[in-house]
């Protein structure tokens, strides 16, 4: 258990009981575009939009959450998974996994063929196609499979291939690629491909935001389709 000293030292000591929670709800606002930044409203926006929700609270109530002193109830606590954008059997818990291994180690096998037939159309086209050199942070942090120059111009892609069957497709796309161009590979008939480009805007209108990314479904959604790299995207 961890225990956090006042500032004043006559005043009483805060317990952080549940600090792992406090880690999730931090956690789950990284990255939100809808949460304000820390000391700039985000207490008061928390109370309005769990007040949309029928939820009322205090800005301490949620600051208390924020530091692990307390944690939400039922009623809250799913009001703040969906106002968040994220599963909330790992939001209460930790314990649910987002995504299940089957679809992890399916879109480790597929996504590195996804990468070798983008590069190869690149290449076919006339641009210039470079993988991520071992060690390089960069392409780590931001989740770059591949670098190009397209008529001089350069760019830093993340290849998501899709995922499911028939109606079902959908992307896994993780909130560290928002700097990247994503590209979606969508394997048709045969030898057939279509690549799509996942615009981010998009991607957060449409996804499932959960703690490592976006879950995107692919079918009525206006993802515009690159038939060719022979100019700049």
């Amino acid at each position: 258990m961890m225990i956090i000293a006042s500032e004043r030292a006559d005043a009483p000591v805060k317990k952080i009981v549940h600090p792992d929670f406090a880690r999730r709800i931090e956690r789950a606002c990284d990255g939100n575009p809808d949460v304000p930044p820390l000391n700039h409203g985000r207490l008061g926006w928390f109370v309005d939009q769990l007040d949309k929700h029928g939820v009322e609270v205090s800005q301490e109530t949620v600051r208390k959450w924020f530091h692990g002193e307390t944690r939400p109830r039922h009623k809250p606590m799913t009001a703040l998974a969906q106002i968040l954008k994220v599963d909330e059997g790992w939001f209460s818990s930790g314990k649910s996994p987002e995504f299940s291994e089957t679809q992890r180690k399916q879109h480790n096998v597929v996504a590195g063929g996804a990468v070798n037939v983008v590069a190869g159309f690149i290449q076919m086209d006339g641009g210039h196609p470079a993988f991520p050199m071992e060690g390089d942070e960069e392409a780590e942090e931001k989740k770059i499979h591949l670098y190009a120059i397209i008529r001089g111009a350069k760019y830093s892609f993340h290849i998501s291939p899709a995922l499911g069957h028939g109606d079902n497709l959908h992307f896994l796309v993780p909130h560290e690629a928002e700097d990247t161009v994503v590209l979606g590979v969508v394997r048709d008939t045969h030898f057939s491909v279509k690549v799509l480009e996942l615009d981010w805007g998009l991607i957060i209108d449409s996804g499932t935001r959960k703690s490592t990314g976006y879950d995107v479904p692919l079918e009525g959604r206006p993802w515009r389709e690159i038939t060719s790299f022979a100019e700049r995207i």
